[in-house]
């Protein structure tokens, strides 16, 4: 089925999964403990109320808050990128957890003002927020930690690719659309599922580290199995005007690549690494 004839309705499992990282993974890893996360989350919750308006002016209204809660963020990072000089990969891959979800609350307000960006369909424009926000927050937050806690190679490559590929991917649907430059787009996706490989064998292999606590170990697992087995989904569905007989439709794609990144990874990924570091040592 064509994204294009997908009623409008048939999003809300979108959104719902769209709102697990503002509302859930984003306060479990931050916190609540000072007046800029509180207003963040308050901001969280005005645009989440957002997507019980019909879309317009006063939907998009409601999601302007998140959206200026998110750049402010940016401008922390930029702040301190600017006093602190270029990061390292892990670091560079922490700033781009509390970077990329900013992309992802523009294009919530595009959504719900009903506004369709260089003409893509609402359906698009909502998946492109959920992007930034599991892919673009949960993602490279992993990758920057799995680096600092294991310095090499492959942790660093990981960081590298997952900063490359989650916006090329971004760019390649862009070209796609158009119909110039389709190979951005497997291309995009390849270099994400590499580097997301990675942190998924990282994940399992803080699993497989006895000195954590059961559950923190059983979070590790679940993570990073659940990130291997949505990569392989990923890989498919980019691939698909290569090898079509390997892709999922679009709604299985967001319904199960969806589930798998918000839950399998993202939730079970943060409650772990809560277990494994502390409070202070949280980027």
């Amino acid at each position: 089925m064509a994204v294009g004839l997908l009623p409008l309705d048939s999003a809300i499992f979108v959104k719902a999964l769209l709102l697990i990282s503002p509302l859930m993974l984003m306060p479990l890893w931050f916190g609540m403990s000072d007046w800029q996360h509180k207003l963040e989350y308050a901001a969280a919750i005005a645009m989440a109320g957002s997507f019980q308006l019909v879309s317009g002016c006063g939907a998009a209204l409601l999601a302007l808050p998140w959206l200026v809660a998110r750049l402010f963020v940016v401008k922390d990072v930029a702040m301190e990128c600017r006093m602190m000089g270029v990061p390292a990969a892990a670091t560079a891959c922490e700033y781009a957890a509390a970077v990329f979800p900013a992309i992802g609350a523009a294009w919530i307000v595009a959504h719900r003002a009903n506004w369709t960006p260089w003409g893509f369909d609402p359906l698009i424009v909502l998946l492109t927020a959920a992007h930034f926000h599991h892919a673009g927050f949960t993602l490279p937050l992993m990758a920057g930690l799995n680096a600092k806690a294991s310095p090499g190679f492959w942790t660093r490559f990981s960081c590298g690719a997952i900063l490359l590929g989650v916006p090329l991917v971004a760019v390649g649907i862009t070209c796609m659309h158009f119909g110039v430059l389709k190979f951005v787009e497997p291309f995009g996706v390849a270099i994400l599922v590499l580097g997301a490989l990675s942190v998924a064998v990282s994940q399992v292999w803080r699993g497989l580290e006895r000195q954590r606590s059961i559950l923190t170990r059983i979070g590790f697992l679940i993570s990073g199995a659940s990130l291997f087995a949505a990569m392989v989904l990923a890989l498919g569905f980019g691939l698909r005007y290569v090898v079509p007989n390997f892709a999922l439709t679009m709604p299985q794609m967001w319904a199960i690549h969806g589930t798998l990144n918000a839950f399998g990874f993202g939730l079970c990924g943060i409650l772990a690494w809560r277990g494994a570091v502390t409070r202070s040592e949280r980027p």
